[in-house]
């Protein structure tokens, strides 16, 4: 986490550097435009402030509209940008906007040591830190032995009714539905994402409406003895991402 920190603090730094070579005279601010969790980004974006001496313009994403919302509104605002940095928390968005022409190549020396694999071969976006995607189960209702121990599980019948999944249209789980269709092929992912719809699994709003769902936040400052308890069972692994826009 100390290294995930310093590379996001160094990026930012040259990076703002760099947008205030192309602004005003006035103090040195650099508008930051995130889908992280403020939770995470929030405390990194204020000791960047403190050892940088310039000014942080934070734009979040909500919980409903986590990594589309602020990727969207660098669309919308392509003829008049305002981000000077995009700190995303999936890779997708970051191929869309390069794409869209809406990103500038950036090196960054704090990339040097990433493997190339996590990083656009014309250094339009850097991944810099890993993430996970996890089957969270309540033990007090599925015994471990019992658990799902795959996404596949989803479309079982012994699940029926049973699970939950973020919505695929928002968020980080667009980009592991994509994986699927990249690791198994169109039909095979279609047919399992018709089994799912059978399988009565249902779509909610963001990954932490699915966990509250599983692990209810109410439960969480009873008594140990009282508390429902969590567990996951499956990782995928994906990326978050920091990218600079057109137009500092």
């Amino acid at each position: 986490m100390e290294v995930v920190r310093r590379r996001a603090l160094l990026g930012l730094f040259l990076l703002s550097l760099a947008a205030g070579a192309c602004g005003q005279a006035s103090a040195p601010q650099v508008v930051v435009y995130t889908s992280e969790d403020q939770v995470f980004s929030e405390p990194i974006l204020k000791n960047f402030e403190k050892s940088s001496g310039i000014a942080v313009r934070a734009v979040y994403d909500t919980e409903e509209t986590k990594s589309t919302g602020v990727a969207l509104r660098i669309v919308a605002e392509r003829d008049h940008p305002q981000a000077d940095v995009f700190w995303g928390n999936e890779p997708l968005r970051a191929v869309m906007l390069k794409r869209e022409g809406l990103l500038q190549p950036y090196e960054s020396p704090g990339s040097r040591d990433i493997p190339k694999r996590y990083r656009d071969p014309e250094g339009y976006w850097t991944g810099f830190a890993a993430r996970a995607r996890v089957i969270v189960y309540n033990t007090q209702q599925v015994k471990p032995g019992n658990a799902p121990s795959s996404v596949r599980d989803l479309a079982d019948p012994r699940w029926k009714g049973r699970a939950g999944l973020a919505n695929p249209l928002f968020g980080t789980t667009t980009t592991q539905i994509a994986a699927l269709f990249t690791l198994w092929g169109d039909q095979t992912t279609k047919t399992f994402l018709s089994a799912m719809k059978r399988n009565d699994v249902k779509l909610v709003t963001s990954n932490g409406e699915a966990r509250d769902l599983v692990w209810p936040s109410s439960t969480r400052t009873r008594p140990a003895s009282a508390r429902s308890s969590c567990r996951t069972s499956w990782r995928w692994s994906g990326a978050r991402r920091i990218r600079t826009r057109r137009g500092s």
